[in-house]
Order: C-alpha cells, then sequence, then structure tokens
C-alpha cells in the first residue's frame, strides 16, 4: 500500500512495479491520476508549459499497480488497515501488509493576517493555472482602467518568499507580462509591469551559502488584504499575492 504519488510515492510504485511483475498486489492511493512534476509548475505559471507537459499519468506508466482515487484519512496500524474517502465522499477501508506513507507537503501558511483568505498558494496545477489566469486577466483590465491607481494595483504583482519556487514564479512571471504588454497595444506605452519579490533575506534564495544577484525586499509580510491599499499606504498597490515561503509535511488526521 503506498500513500501519496508524488516522487517518492511515484518512484516507490514504479520500482516495486518492475521488480515484482505482478507476484504482490501494489495499490496506489492518490487524489489525481497523475504524477505531477513540481519544478516545472512556474513555467506553467509563465504559459511557458502547457499541464500536459508537466504531469504523467499513473496508469499509463504504472503496470502491475492499482490505483485508488482518494484520501487516507486514517490508519489503524495494530489492524492494518487504512481508511480512505473517494472525490464523492465515499468512504471505505483496506487491508495491507506494509505501507507507505509518502503524502508530500501543502502550503506553510504564517500566523499572518489576511494569508489563509487573500493569499494564494503554489502547490499544485489548479494553483498554477489560477496564477496564469489571473495575471492574464489583470493585465487586460489594466489596459481598460480610468483610474491611474487601479491601472497600477492591476500591473503590480507580489511574491512572498524568495526560495527556489519563489524567485522561478516571479521571474517567469516578468516575462510573461512583458510578453502580454507586447501583444496588447492598449499596454504598449503604459509603465512596465512590476514584480515585486517578498522575503525578510537579504538575497534570493537563502538556503544557499551565497545569494542570487536577484534581489528581494529584505522585508517580511505583516498582512494581506483583498484590496488596494489607500494612497497614502506603505503597501503596494496591487491585485493578487502569491504565498511560496515555505511548505510543511502534509499533516496527519
Amino acid at each position: 500500500m503506498i500513500v501519496g504519488a508524488g516522487f517518492a510515492g511515484y518512484q516507490a510504485a514504479r520500482t516495486l512495479s518492475r521488480t515484482l511483475r505482478g507476484a504482490a498486489d501494489i495499490v496506489l492511493i492518490n487524489p489525481n491520476d497523475y504524477f505531477l512534476y513540481l519544478p516545472l509548475l512556474p513555467e506553467v505559471a509563465g504559459g511557458v508549459l502547457e499541464p500536459r507537459r508537466v504531469s504523467v499519468s499513473l496508469t499509463g506508466t504504472l503496470p502491475h499497480v492499482r490505483l485508488v482515487l482518494g484520501e487516507v484519512h486514517g490508519v489503524d496500524l495494530d489492524a492494518r488497515k487504512i481508511s480512505w474517502r473517494d472525490p464523492d465522499g465515499r468512504s471505505g477501508e483496506m487491508d495491507y501488509d506494509r505501507l507507505v506513507l509518502s503524502v508530500g507537503s501543502v502550503n506553510k501558511l504564517l500566523p499572518i493576517p489576511g494569508v489563509a483568505e487573500h493569499a494564494h498558494g503554489f502547490r499544485g496545477m489548479p494553483e498554477a493555472l489560477f496564477l496564469r489566469d489571473h495575471i492574464t486577466r489583470q493585465m487586460e483590465m489594466s489596459g481598460t482602467a480610468a483610474d491611474p491607481r487601479e491601472r497600477e494595483a492591476r500591473r503590480t504583482f507580489v511574491v512572498v518568499g524568495a526560495g527556489y519556487t519563489g524567485t522561478e514564479v516571479a521571474a517567469h512571471g516578468v516575462l510573461f507580462t512583458d510578453s502580454l504588454a507586447r501583444r496588447n497595444h492598449s499596454l504598449r506605452d503604459a509603465p512596465r509591469p512590476r514584480w515585486m519579490l517578498l522575503d525578510i533575506a537579504p538575497g534570493s534564495f537563502p538556503s544557499w551559502t551565497r545569494s542570487c544577484p536577484a534581489r528581494p525586499t529584505g522585508c517580511c509580510a505583516n498582512g494581506v488584504s483583498r484590496s488596494a491599499p489607500a494612497p497614502r499606504s506603505r503597501r503596494p498597490p496591487r491585485r493578487g499575492c502569491c504565498w511560496t515561503t515555505a511548505s510543511a509535511s502534509t499533516p496527519g488526521r
């Protein structure tokens, strides 16, 4: 029994499938029917790659593995049983002989006002596609906005977290918005779209010994709101915030 089809779960299922070749039952439980290559999500958000280029069919690449769509919400180690729930909300139980827990990680939401309500995470395909659509929509609407502050807000994008993901999201975002501006005649003479990489560290990739030359703001987020700030506020006018600060282990149930 393998729970989760991320890098660890997918590799475990693939290795067991090739080694056992049907000599044992291999069950893989995952909410989606595909393996997602997470490092390429910024390219999806930036319009460089289509979703099909960063996902792999589980049933098509894992022979001798039975895929169960659902989420595990309980494990009984003594009885060697797992409890799971499918996408339609139906529950079930399954016995196992060996259990591999590879549930991955989720967005780490810090106790900052407004983060859970208004910031957008970046840990899956839906979030990458949402960000791409959001950027496109804001750029189009900025071209028809009459209020200068609204135009500025719609052309300003904030990424919180200057690690691998945040830096890549910001870099591909700059290329994407520049491309959108070139194709839209109402934006060609407008100020260049603004991307802000927000991190308390003095440089991007803070886990590295030497930082990348790209410089984040060197400050931390203390609140996230949905609307643009007042004219004299120190908060940058913007219509979206991408939260990429860190990830946390998927919470157990």
